[in-house]
């Protein structure tokens, strides 16, 4: 055989070699059957009222159990995962535990954080995402991760507003809510300033009253979101409801022994996976309840 022949030869075996290793590294992607790869139930947008959310669990629930081993609740933001999963106008804590509720124990129910699958329309609204995870299956992108029961909202104040849109104590839920964050700095406050179609002047007050507040209090901006936003919930056409006088005063509170992992992918190369701890939180102490009413 000629020299020629020879290199032809060998650069023929090297791409038959090459077509090989590509073949095997195919193989686990072909053998996937689609009942084991993640499938997404659902995808808001923007609000989802207690209905929605009630027959999203129903039919998450209404699949194979096969393709139903956990649930991914995934939020599409640039945000950190906390503050993302409090800002999310489809409340990510409603849906954990309605799911929950009906057929899952809540470490089988787990948070996502992405920045890969913002809104298009609206890049800068959380989009919330419902996905069905098979046994043994991967879970769907993501950039942090927690299990529902390492992270809770909790509602303050104890004086609801009519409606139950706002809290006519919102003063001291503001104060609680700063001494809470004064002491656990993992965890991270939310006020919302619903609206139905326009903000009341009231509601724009109050709203501008607790943001100076929080300013105020030395905390750094991270550790809060102040906000007027449309309410995500069914409305009463007849006899109409009328427009929210009072913020709502939240806590997103981190639990015992909570931990979030942190997905960083390095294009091209490897994924690398990141855990860090975060502290324990105590318990938010509940001041009595006013007896006159709040401005």
């Amino acid at each position: 055989m000629t020299v020629s022949g020879e290199l032809k030869g060998i650069r023929a075996l090297k791409w038959n070699l090459l077509g090989l290793a590509l073949i095997l590294l195919a193989l686990p992607v072909l053998g996937q059957s689609d009942a084991q790869r993640p499938q997404r139930t659902e995808r808001y947008e923007g609000g989802a009222g207690d209905n929605e959310i009630t027959e999203a669990a129903f039919r998450l629930t209404g699949l194979d159990p096969k393709q139903r081993e956990r649930v991914a609740i995934r939020v599409c933001s640039k945000e950190p995962i906390v503050r993302a999963l409090a800002s999310a106008p489809a409340n990510p804590f409603e849906i954990a535990d309605r799911v929950s509720g009906y057929a899952y124990l809540p470490e089988k129910v787990l948070f996502l954080r992405s920045a890969q699958c913002l809104s298009r329309k609206n890049p800068a609204i959380t989009a919330t995402e419902i996905w069905a995870i098979p046994e043994g299956a991967p879970l769907p992108g993501y950039e942090e991760i927690l299990t529902s029961n390492q992270v809770k909202l909790v509602r303050l104040g104890k004086i609801p507003a009519p409606s139950n849109r706002g809290i006519r104590d919102y003063r001291p839920a503001v104060r609680d809510l700063i001494e809470n964050l004064s002491r656990n700095p993992q965890n991270v406050g939310i006020v919302f300033g619903y609206f139905l179609e326009h903000p009341s002047p009231a509601l724009k007050r109050r709203i501008r009253e607790v943001t100076k507040s929080l300013e105020q209090s030395g905390l750094p901006s991270k550790r809060y979101l102040v906000r007027l936003t449309y309410w995500p919930d069914e409305v009463s056409t007849y006899p109409p409801d009328s427009e929210p006088q009072y913020p709502s005063v939240f806590l997103v509170e981190m639990g015992p022994q909570g931990q979030t992992e942190v997905n960083v992918v390095v294009m091209g190369e490897m994924q690398l996976r990141l855990t860090t701890s975060v502290f324990h939180s105590a318990w938010l102490p509940r001041n009595p309840a006013p007896t006159q009413t709040q401005d």
